[in-house]
């Protein structure tokens, strides 16, 4: 079982239900997580992200809650801790944000990272997927 995890653009596009072209992809790995076909994981700081864009999509906190609630029902959580920043600061990566997300999925176990921008993971040692790339080559190894 393949062990995704979730860069914060799509825990975005999932929780804020964006544009049916980033929310589908989405909420097809989430269908894939809820039917034990893969692992899902994030960051504890993409929940805290997510939570501002709904906060600024006029979502309620009580819905915020219900989702993040739902959303780690199905999608583990990894830790953004001192060690994870401080690989952060000494990685090749450009945006300390995304070099956050790589070393927690690294330090999660992480076999693929999911996210709409790879060329945010240059310099990632795991391999990087769009999340219809991903669902398209997984569909084919059935």
């Amino acid at each position: 079982m393949d062990k995704l995890f979730l860069d914060a653009n799509i825990v975005v596009d999932f929780l804020c239900e964006r544009s049916d072209d980033f929310y589908l992809p989405a909420a097809m790995l989430m269908v894939k997580s809820y039917n034990k076909e893969v692992e899902l994981c994030c960051s504890t700081l993409t929940l805290a992200t997510a939570s501002y864009f709904m906060e600024k999509g006029k979502i309620s906190q009580t819905e915020i809650f219900h989702k993040i609630s739902d959303m780690i029902s199905i999608c583990e959580l990894a830790n953004v801790d001192r060690e994870v920043v401080e690989q952060a600061l000494l990685s090749e990566f450009t945006d300390f944000e995304d070099a956050m997300q790589y070393f927690s999925a690294k330090k999660w176990g992480a076999d693929i990272i999911i996210t709409r921008n790879k060329k945010d993971f240059l310099h990632s040692q795991l391999p990087v997927y769009e999340p219809m790339e991903y669902l398209e080559k997984s569909k084919n190894r059935i």
